[in-house]
């Protein structure tokens, strides 16, 4: 075989061979030929010399013949035709250039051909075309005197008052348009006869906006309290954008509630966030504001998956005139974000990565194991001198040694056995931007990983830690059909995928907490009997709480989506009538999520005895039947929404003199449907209807007023109640362009403008259940039959009964702000003071008695509630030279809501009563300090329990002898925060900037929970803050921060500390603490590379940063961050550190 395979190789190379021989040739033929060509043409261009003195262009065709031998051919009669008179000096230049030199200003022309000869004739006519079209600015309104030039003549005509002209040019020639205050156009004309043009504004003319209800206004014609965000300043290392809205944005009010990465609902976010605080006080109701992102009405989850990077403008709206025209939705405050847009240019890309490690901002600090043991017995004896103490000496001391196995005398520090020191996490995404005039688009991809700080055992079969891996897709799309008709289309979608342990690990620190830390050791090693590989979790009993158990138990995947969809059409109709746009839209947005849990049955083991000759072992299994290693499924759940709206819009602007109108008009409607139903009224669509509108007028662009009204209608009340009508008004004065301040004090005193606004907006999304407040609902109990040997029987109640007399809640709002600059705008000052009063406010009827035979609580308009506040905002920006700049801008925010009216039991006392306390003022008994002694307690009221001096002693309020209800209270500050303060800084210096930021708050109450934290209790740990602190012979202050030590839980001695043991929740100011601090939110350095060296390597900017989020707190209350309030115990606030990268190109 192998011998008859070589000779049709060689014949197959022989073959190739040739074909490549006469290719070659064929090539060298070519290039023989080619440079003959060009040598016979070098050969034919001759140069001469001329010098012509009014010659006419025969005499001067003849002359060039006889100097280069006649190489000019051209037909004599035709020439004569021409009267030119030629005086030209040429020195050695070919014959051709002579020629065409003299053939200049004439209407003939000269080609020369392949052997040299030159040929004159006339030029060929060219067929003219009458172009005709529009020029429209990026609105799609006319631009009357635009100027209209064919480029590179003087040539031109102006647009007539509807922006139409009309110009004759050439099919070759090409037409400018400009337009003062406008970036001019070039467009070739190829032969078209209509052209329609859009001029943008130039940076100079572009004029200071600001987003509001379903449109734009000047900045300066706003008679609103709205509040725009730079989304630049929102950055920061969190996957988490809502964590920066706290102390950036003035009237915001929030506080974190944790760092637990992979929140896929709303109750696990680790941020709480509400525009000018909370004025509705039932518990479920609807406080928080309404997102609107590109137009569609999102969950805080989805604001919270954006990035600044997608952000072209954040507003805040916080008044009733801003909001009025959102209706019911906007009661609480509407933010309002729009992502950026396509440009007309080259394709603009940016990328960027970056890598996060993330820590505890505050790790508990517990007493170590052998303490733990002292301090134990020293609280048993504490309480009964004769009692047998729990831990031996021998014990201590041998647990103190470190001379035995851990496991044999256990001492856990289940932080360090929980949890890692850090994670690391990563960040990275990618935006283009470009188009054409006709299309223009923005898309972005991003990516984001967050891993939880959960230690997993290498022996167990699957991970337990927290991985979070989000991915974000948008894309938008602008379409210019036609002159006045635009098309925008946005799509986004985001995708969670979350893996995690089987455990809820919203309070990681207490599951640490809450675990002794010396009586069993997280594993034991194996025995004789059950050395083979398994994880060997160690216990005292069934009963006993492992939490290295429960994180190893099993494991989640979650997966949330969210898809949204929006087609916009906008059409321009000024043809109709000038200034008028009509715009129609309808979106989509559907939501997704789904759960599988699997756990397995851990095996569970005491250590039964231990030879200390030997070092052998024995242990005792616990659960050795019901254990397993097995996964199976534990649970699985699924839901899905989709949410469809559908808007129709009209705007009409007109500008006469010094007078300015615009009338906006907006229908829509909302669908919502669900998949998870119980009821068959459940299963009904939820529908939303609503017509609004909004006229402005201004005058000489100093006095401005607008109206506005929103007409909603809901299902949730009776027909005569459905529709509500919600009207706002507001007006503005801008001071500084009066003549006696221009005057007097324009110099330093740049601007000052005055605005107040009234309105009222409707709430319905105040209860969950019942629905539809105006129909019965009815449920079923299970009773058990009372006949002997009766069973489980079923009863019907009515769970809900109607009631059409419930209307809308109704938030009336007054505002009154002041904006300054001074100094050219070096400095900028705006303040906002306002009030709220939220009438018909819906929430259960509690004072119903149990005498009317109702059997569960029925709903009704219970109470008013009033608001007040003030919001300030500043900013001082300059420049002091090209090369350095800073930016210093802060907050302030301040807010008070309290009970007007409401429904209340008439036997209450009057310290009770709500009204003149705020909402989230709580109420719970004043704490004195401690007893003394037992004269002091014998001659104090009864307040029950098991007391001894170093207990807490309470006020009576009453006088009667015994503390009880009647002694609660209303005591500290409310548990939102009163006072929201931030300041940042930004400071460029050639290439290189630094920035930071501080946040505060303060005038907020929380309270410790004494049961949660009271040490030895099943055998749970102990704060170190009590064991530096507690009350004891040689410690007698009169309020440590912890009483007299016990084994028994607080509520033995103190039952008063027991919230929960009454049918309301009532705390005490013994364990009340003010929330108060300063946090420095970040610090960031960064370097951009020079201008001229990305020139080179054809690159736009490249930065490289490094930043630290969340770096020091400053506050008084040390235990764990402050911040976190009475959440103490929840996987803790994150401290990271990060580098990064970006590049554009």
């Amino acid at each position: 075989m192998t011998k008859r395979t070589k000779p049709k190789v060689f014949l197959g190379l022989l073959c190739v061979c040739k074909r490549m021989f006469s290719i070659f040739l064929l090539f060298l033929a070519t290039l023989l030929l080619s440079s003959a060509s060009v040598f016979s043409q070098q050969k034919n261009q001759k140069i001469i010399s001329i010098d012509f003195k009014e010659y006419s262009l025969t005499r001067a065709l003849h002359e060039i013949n006889r100097l280069s031998g006649d190489l000019v051919n051209f037909r004599e009669e035709v020439v004569m035709k021409e009267l030119k008179k030629i005086t030209l000096k040429r020195d050695d230049i070919t014959v051709f250039e002579a020629v065409k030199a003299c053939l200049e200003g004439t209407g003939l022309t000269c080609s020369q051909q392949g052997n040299g000869k030159i040929l004159v004739g006339p030029k060929q006519e060219t067929t003219m075309l009458t172009v005709s079209g529009r020029v429209v600015d990026e609105k799609g309104n006319p631009i009357p005197g635009a100027t209209v030039l064919i480029q590179g003549t003087t040539q031109g005509v102006a647009t007539d008052g509807e922006g139409r002209y009309t110009i004759t040019a050439r099919p070759e020639d090409a037409l400018r348009f400009s337009f003062i205050g406008y970036k001019p156009e070039v467009v070739p004309i190829k032969g078209k006869t209509r052209l329609n043009v859009h001029l943008n504004p130039t940076a100079e003319n572009i004029e200071e906006v600001t987003v509001v209800a379903f449109g734009e206004q000047k900045k300066e014609s706003v008679v609103s309290a709205i509040t725009t965000v730079d989304a630049r300043s929102l950055k920061s290392s969190s996957s988490d954008l809502t964590s920066q809205f706290t102390g950036k944005i003035a009237g915001m009010i929030g506080w974190q509630t944790g760092g637990i990465p992979g929140a896929l609902t709303e109750e696990e976010m680790n941020t709480k966030f509400y525009i000018r605080g909370i004025t509705s006080f039932q518990t479920s109701a609807n406080v928080d504001p309404l997102i609107l992102i590109d137009g569609v009405e999102s969950s805080k989850l989805d604001l919270s998956r954006m990035v600044p990077e997608d952000i072209e403008s954040f507003s805040v709206m916080k008044d009733a005139s801003a909001t009025a025209m959102y209706g019911a939705r906007g009661a609480n405050g509407v933010i309002l974000i729009t992502t950026k847009k396509g440009q007309e240019g080259s394709v603009y890309t940016s990328v960027r990565y970056e890598m996060v490690v993330s820590a505890p901002t505050k790790k508990i600090d517990v007493v170590n194991p052998v303490d733990y043991m002292k301090m134990y017995n020293r609280a048993l004896l504490s309480r009964n001198p004769a009692a047998t103490p729990q831990y031996s000496v021998e014990r201590i001391q041998r647990t103190e040694s470190g001379l035995y196995p851990d496991w044999v005398y256990p001492a856990n520090d289940w932080y360090d056995i929980m949890f890692q020191d850090y994670s690391i996490n990563h960040r990275a995404g990618l935006n283009m931007r470009g188009g054409s005039r006709l299309v223009q688009y923005y898309a972005s991809v991003n990516y984001v990983r967050d891993e939880g700080m959960l230690k997993t055992d290498r022996l167990n079969q699957f991970k337990c830690n927290i991985e979070n891996n989000t991915f974000s897709f948008r894309a938008n799309l602008n379409i210019d059909l036609s002159a006045g008709i635009r098309l925008n289309i946005n799509t986004s979608a985001n995708l969670d995928k979350y893996h995690g342990p089987y455990a809820d690990v919203t309070e990681a620190y207490y599951m640490a907490f809450n675990a002794s830390p010396v009586d069993f050791a997280p594993l034991y090693p194996g025995d004789e009997t059950y050395g083979w590989p398994h994880l060997r979790f160690g216990a005292v009993d069934l009963n006993t709480i492992n939490p290295y158990k429960d994180l190893h138990q099993g494991y989640k995947d979650r997966r949330r989506y969210s898809a949204v969809a929006r087609a916009e059409y906008i059409h321009n109709l000024s043809a109709l009538l000038k200034g008028l746009e009509l715009r129609a839209s309808v979106s989509m947005n559907q939501t997704g999520y789904y759960t599988n849990a699997y756990k397995t049955e851990p095996y569970l083991y005491s250590l039964a005895d231990y030879s200390f000759e030997t070092g052998k072992h024995r242990l005792l299994a616990l659960n050795e039947r019901n254990a397993s290693r097995t996964l199976s499924k534990a649970y699985g759940n699924s839901s899905q929404s989709t949410q469809m709206s559908y808007e129709v819009r009209g705007l009409h602007v007109a500008a006469w003199g010094e007078h300015q109108t615009s009338l906006t008009a907006v229908f829509n409607v909302q669908e919502s449907t669900y998949s998870n139903t119980e009821t068959v009224l459940d299963g009904i669509p939820h529908r939303n209807m609503g017509m609004s509108m909004r006229g402005t007028y201004g005058f000489k662009d100093k006095y401005f007023a607008e109206a506005s009204f929103g007409y909603n209608g809901s299902e949730r009340f009776a027909k005569h109640n459905q529709w509500g009508f919600f009207p706002a008004v507001g007006g503005a004065w801008i001071a500084s362009k009066e003549r006696f301040m221009a005057d007097n004090v324009g110099r330093w005193f740049s601007f000052l403008k005055f605005r107040l606004s009234w309105g009222k907006v409707g709430n319905d999304g105040v209860i969950d259940s019942p629905r539809f407040a105006h129909l019965p609902l009815l449920d079923k109990v299970s009773i058990m039959d009372p006949a002997p040997g009766g069973t489980v029987l079923q009863r019907p109640v009515v769970k809900s009964y109607p009631n059409d007399k419930i209307t809308w809640e109704i938030a009336e709002q007054t505002n009154l702000g002041i904006e300054t600059k001074f100094f050219g705008g070096i400095v900028e000052l705006n303040a906002d003071i306002y009030q709220e009063v939220r009438h018909n406010i819906i929430d259960y009827r509690y004072t119903m008695p149990a005498s009317t035979g109702l059997e569960y609580l029925q709903i009704g308009n219970v109470g008013e509630v009033r608001s007040r506040g003030i919001d300030l905002s500043g900013k001082v920006q300059h420049a002091f030279t090209p090369d350095f700049w800073t930016i210093l801008s802060g907050t302030f925010t301040y807010n008070k809501a309290e009970y007007r009216d409401i429904e209340e039991a008439a036997n209450k006392p009057k310290w009770q009563r709500k009204v003149g306390h705020e909402i989230s003022q709580q109420i719970g008994y004043i704490a004195e300090g401690v007893f003394r002694d037992q004269a002091e307690i014998d001659n104090s009221p009864r307040q029950g329990g098991d007391v001894m001096p170093g207990d807490i002693r309470y006020r009576d309020l009453n006088g009667d002898g015994v503390i009880d209800v009647n002694d609660a209270t209303y005591i500290g500050f409310p548990t939102t925060p009163r006072l929201i303060y931030g300041f940042s800084a930004f400071f460029n210096l050639k290439d290189f900037e630094l920035s930071f930021a501080f946040q505060g708050a303060g005038k907020r109450a929380f309270f410790m929970d004494p049961m949660k934290i009271s040490p030895f209790v099943k055998n749970r740990a102990m704060l170190k803050a009590i064991y530096d602190d507690h009350w004891n012979e040689n410690n007698m202050k009169e309020r440590p921060f912890w009483p007299r030590l016990s084994t028994q839980s607080i509520d033995a001695h103190n039952p008063q500390e027991n919230w929960k043991n009454n049918a309301e929740i009532r705390k005490s100011t013994y364990f009340m603490r003010e929330s108060s601090f300063l946090r420095c939110t970040s610090i960031e350095v960064a370097y951009n590379v020079p201008q001229d060296f990305l020139s080179k390597i054809k690159m736009q900017n490249v930065k490289f940063y490094a930043r630290v989020n969340n770096p020091f707190l400053i506050s008084s209350f040390k235990i764990w961050d402050v911040e976190l309030g009475d959440s103490g115990f929840n996987y803790p606030i994150q401290r990271t550190w990060s580098v990064g990268l970006n590049i554009s190109f």
